[in-house]
């Protein structure tokens, strides 16, 4: 698979590739956590503010690494300085303009068009994916693997649909961690993808089995609607064209990216922290 464009200066070490031959749809880039001023700096005063609210340090410097670093990589992409950015929130199902899939402000989309994103968080591990086609939404999940008697593990009721639960009881305790974790990676970028997120319960949908490749097999609409808005408020047929992969995630995590309106999907995985400036 031939590397697509490295941003700015840094020399990002590959972590792996997955698809066949040609250029990546979408990029993935992993980083953990760190303070520092300079992060920050790059971020807007919404931004800090939200990062400030945060009590914990280690959740501060998740926040502030994660929104730096989708800075840093879209900047290369548009030209824009980093912290000259703006995004915007606009919901696509209800028009709040505070809960919908981050993107980037419109009078900042070049001729090129626009450069989808996506950024997951979970524990010590960060990881950013972007679209390297325009047009083409992407969603990223990751997902700390819980272990045996982990509280996590509870979740399994509203996180898998009645089959995935039965398969999911079926296992040895010591697998179950892992199978819950894949799953729900897996849901959740596909729900950030089309641009629901949390507001759609991951049960809504039905992915493979944790031990095949990851797809779509059942979508259901929300309640109330019989298509689903998508990418620039087109509609999609309830079931929309999805292309997944897994990551190579840090130990002890899972992850996922998903693409809609690619008929398959290549990922070019990165390590982020020379771009951050800790390589």
């Amino acid at each position: 698979m031939t590397e697509t464009g490295e941003p700015g200066s840094a020399s990002p070490g590959r972590v792996g590739t997955h698809g066949g031959s040609g250029h990546s749809s979408c990029s993935v880039w992993w980083a953990t956590p760190r303070e520092d001023a300079a992060l920050a700096d790059l971020l807007d005063d919404a931004e800090r503010r939200r990062a400030a609210r945060l009590v914990r340090t280690a959740d501060r410097s998740r926040y502030v690494t994660a929104h730096a670093l989708v800075r840093l990589l879209l900047a290369a992409r548009t030209g824009v300085p980093a912290a000259e950015l703006r995004f915007e929130r606009t919901c696509r199902r209800c028009g709040s303009a505070h809960h919908g899939k981050p993107r980037l402000a419109d009078d900042l989309v070049g001729e090129a068009g626009a450069v989808p994103f996506s950024l997951a968080r979970a524990g010590d591990c960060i990881a950013v994916a972007v679209s390297d086609q325009p047009g083409l939404e992407v969603g990223v999940d990751v997902e700390r693997v819980p272990g045996p008697g982990d509280a996590v593990l509870a979740a399994a009721p509203e996180v898998l649909t009645t089959t995935e639960l039965a398969t999911y009881r079926r296992l040895d305790g010591a697998l179950r961690g892992r199978a819950l974790a894949v799953w729900w990676a897996r849901k959740e970028a596909v729900l950030k993808a089309v641009g629901h997120g949390l507001a759609v319960a991951p049960s809504t949908i039905a992915v493979t089995a944790p031990d095949e490749a990851p797809a779509v097999t059942r979508w259901s609409a929300p309640a109330g609607e019989s298509r689903v808005s998508a990418v620039r408020d087109r509609a999609m047929p309830p079931r929309p064209r999805v292309s997944m992969r897994d990551l190579e995630a840090a130990h002890g995590y899972v992850g996922c990216v998903a693409v809609v309106g690619a008929p398959s999907l290549g990922v070019a995985e990165f390590d982020a922290a020379p771009l951050l400036g800790t390589g």
